[in-house]
């Protein structure tokens, strides 16, 4: 094919042609069939000369997982596998417009000799959560002079997975352990007299009783044998059950509800597999989209990244048939968290809670306000906020119907806005932890 100079060419070869002949100047003739030609007769030799098929493209990334917000090495290797000498090569590596090139370039320009390879890389910081392809490859082939090219396309796509974004948990994790997070949020443990390490109390000897637990100073102080008892910490199951409707995607771009409560749902499962508790996560809207089953262990904590990681906001919500579907799978005495924003409300939610209560579990309502995501209070002007101010009375009146029903079972139910959303949650778990809520 033409290049723009390869058009030029042509186009000042038929103007100098027509001149020439126009003013009987058969040296401008000359000039302008020599453009013509050179142009076109130049065009099947490159095209015999170059063979793009010879040409092998690869492309390899440092990891194939990463969280949002971190950064993917790539590196594109070209070699030229035919005969000839490629002199002008352009390669053209193709990255999603979500992600963001941060070192180096996605475009190398070379000369390619036979047998010959070459490597370029580059550096993209991923934004956004999800599947997403690295890919295509185009290649473009100039001539010498500039006049023609060829371009082909390698359909070759590399799949990443993106989790959800891990800086909330490296900043609860730089908060110095369990020490720092107990004075914010109040962490206690669940504990109960067993067999354990820590030393819970003395209490009068008992016949059957191991020798190796008397406590003999204050068996020598009081006269009487006393037993030392210790505590066992008791774990609790908990199943996150996130809304992934529609309405669960209201709110400013990147941070929606949805993510907001997918950061949270983060941060619970990381904090609660550490203490040794089982989690288990299940999306839903109108349908069952992925579920993962309450286990313990911190190497599955990349099971509920990857669930997590695939939601969209889509559908209606329907809190029958899904939380039928759900205590089919989980047993009895579990901690339920659910994620919604309850604009869907209707009494199908408290059916379902009364279904879940009836099977002895306990139930926490986390709810994203709408009007609090879709605007800070310092972006908008005095009329907004007004208007704001009155649609958020409006639909607090509306929600506090259904929440006071759902108090009267003994369900929490927590209104968060951006600013207070993963405290909260923190919060409340350290709460039911130290309440012993749903042991196991």
């Amino acid at each position: 094919m033409l290049t723009i100079r390869g058009a030029i060419f042509i186009v000042s070869g038929v103007f100098i042609l027509t001149f020439g002949f126009s003013s009987v100047n058969y040296y401008l003739v000359l000039v302008g069939i020599l453009l013509i030609l050179g142009s076109v007769i130049s065009m099947p030799y490159f095209e015999l000369a170059v063979d793009l098929d010879n040409i092998e493209i690869t492309r390899t990334i440092d990891k194939e997982k990463v969280f949002a917000e971190d950064f993917v090495f790539v590196t594109v290797t070209v070699e030229n596998k035919g005969k000839s000498r490629i002199d002008y090569l352009e390669v053209f590596d193709t990255y999603p417009e979500l992600f963001t090139l941060v070192l180096g370039k996605s475009i190398m320009t070379t000369r390619l000799d036979p047998g010959e390879k070459k490597v370029f890389s580059y550096v993209l910081q991923c934004r956004r959560r999800g599947v997403h392809k690295i890919g295509p490859i185009k290649l473009v082939v100039h001539d010498r002079l500039g006049l023609h090219f060829e371009q082909k396309k390698f359909e070759i796509y590399t799949e990443l997975l993106i989790y959800p974004s891990y800086q909330d948990v490296r900043k609860m994790e730089a908060m110095g352990g369990q020490r720092t997070l107990g004075r914010i949020f109040g962490m206690h443990k669940t504990k109960q007299k067993g067999m354990g390490t820590d030393f819970f109390g003395l209490r009068n000897y008992f016949p059957m009783d191991e020798f190796r637990r008397i406590d003999w100073k204050a068996t020598a102080r009081t006269g009487d044998l006393m037993m030392r008892e210790f505590e066992i910490e008791k774990n609790i199951k908990i199943l996150i059950l996130l809304d992934t409707s529609a309405s669960m995607g209201g709110g400013l771009p990147d941070n929606t509800k949805l993510d907001y409560s997918i950061r949270a749902a983060v941060v619970l499962a990381k904090l609660a597999l550490e203490r040794r508790d089982e989690v288990g996560v299940v999306a839903f809207s109108n349908k069952i989209h992925s579920y993962v089953k309450p286990r313990l262990g911190k190497e599955y904590f990349y099971q509920i990244l990857e669930a997590l990681s695939l939601v969209e906001p889509q559908g209606g919500t329907r809190m029958m048939p899904v939380m039928e579907w759900v205590l089919k799978r989980t047993p009895k005495r579990s901690f339920f968290i659910l994620f919604t924003d309850l604009e869907e409300i209707s009494r199908e939610l408290i059916d379902a809670c009364k279904l879940a209560r009836a099977h002895k579990n306990s139930l926490l309502v986390i709810s994203p306000f709408g009007p609090w995501f879709e605007a800070y209070p310092g972006e908008l002007t005095p009329v907004q906020r007004a208007l704001t101010e009155a649609i958020s009375e409006e639909l607090l009146e509306e929600r506090k119907k259904i929440i006071d029903e759902l108090v009267r079972m003994d369900i929490g139910v927590i209104d968060v806005s951006p600013d207070d959303f993963l405290p909260a949650v923190v919060s409340q778990y350290l709460k039911a932890k130290k309440k012993g809520i749903a042991l196991r």
